[in-house]
């Protein structure tokens, strides 16, 4: 069944993210970062996991981007956005919509995308 509900970026949702090594999956929030001019006529989305493991949040490897807006977010623990596990899942498994991040957590996270797929412009002189 297709989802009725429309999705923008930004927002957190909870939803059936698979583990990266197959094993399984499970429920948790993660990020929108696909744009709804992209994943409209999709029936994916495209996600990034958060995840509220201390490790993460307290020190950071690169693709984690600890939320310092958190609260705002509707999140119940500090939490961290793990751009190394950006995942497209069907829009029929997300569960609900919790929040928003903050427009500076945003940008962080959107860095931290131009980082890990190499997007980062160079000037050259």
């Amino acid at each position: 069944m297709r989802s009725t509900t429309t999705f923008r970026r930004g927002q957190v949702v909870v939803v059936r993210v698979p583990f990266t090594d197959g094993s399984g999956s499970k429920n948790r929030p993660a990020l929108v970062v696909s744009a709804q001019s992209f994943h409209r006529g999709l029936p994916d989305l495209i996600v990034c996991p958060i995840s509220s493991q201390a490790r993460y949040f307290e020190k950071p490897r690169p693709g984690d981007w600890p939320l310092a807006r958190w609260r705002t977010a509707g999140l119940k623990y500090p939490s961290t956005a793990r751009v190394s596990n950006i995942v497209a899942v069907d829009k029929a498994l997300v569960g609900r919509i919790v929040g928003r991040i903050a427009r500076e957590d945003l940008e962080g996270v959107d860095q931290a995308l131009r980082d890990a797929l190499g997007l980062t412009h160079q000037r050259t002189s």
